[in-house]
């Protein structure tokens, strides 16, 4: 049983921008499955332990733990287009994390709404699509916008821009330390939502 995440913006709020995978989506299960199935040509068995414990982690930050956890080389290219297309194939396991998407729903129409991930842009689409929300935010910023991920502040400040608002008017919904600093990085304020939703492993 998830606790009920209340929010109320203050009155400086003019913005909300959310993150996707984790906080938006429970896309877990896909990325799991889609990362096992790409690294079986490296004969690696790829368990829920190691992804669990690294939740939130840029597939660029997944390989390089993996490298050194196996002391190996990975092709990070091969595994980000194998990943992408396998993703797709798990679609159907991608749930919505209602403590979020029920402010979505709540806030739509009222302040203008964005998506700042680190995520491929054909993954977090998809993700949104399969939500539900994709026609309910008026940016949606990806790791292709910037080409730097979080913790660095970068997608959060495209999302402002793209939003003509300026950082410190937004709240922002996280699920990592990472993203938090980002958001925190880009003088916006942050809820931090792991206290109100924890993915199930089982599920993957």
């Amino acid at each position: 049983m998830h606790k009920a995440l209340q929010f109320h913006p203050d009155a400086g709020i003019k913005a909300l921008i959310f993150d996707c995978d984790g906080t938006l989506a429970d896309t877990f299960p896909a990325h799991y499955r889609a990362f096992k199935e790409a690294l079986e040509i490296y004969n690696i068995n790829f368990e829920t332990g190691f992804y669990g414990a690294r939740l939130g982690l840029s597939r660029y930050q997944l390989v390089t733990e993996l490298e050194a956890h196996y002391k190996m080389r990975l092709d990070d290219a091969y595994i980000a287009k194998r990943t992408a297309e396998l993703f797709l194939t798990h679609i159907d396991s991608v749930r919505p994390i209602t403590v979020t998407t029920e402010l979505v729903h709540r806030f739509h129409g009222t302040y203008p709404l964005g998506v700042a991930s680190g995520g491929q842009r054909s993954m977090v689409t998809a993700s949104l699509k399969a939500i539900g929300l994709l026609d309910r935010f008026e940016t949606v910023v990806t790791i292709e916008d910037t080409g730097k991920g979080k913790p660095h502040p970068d997608l959060y400040l495209a999302a402002a821009e793209n939003l003509k608002i300026r950082p410190e008017h937004i709240q922002a919904f996280e699920d990592t330390d990472e993203g938090i600093e980002a958001a925190r990085s880009a003088t916006m304020k942050v809820i931090d939502i792991r206290p109100y939703y924890q993915p199930d492993p089982t599920t993957w």
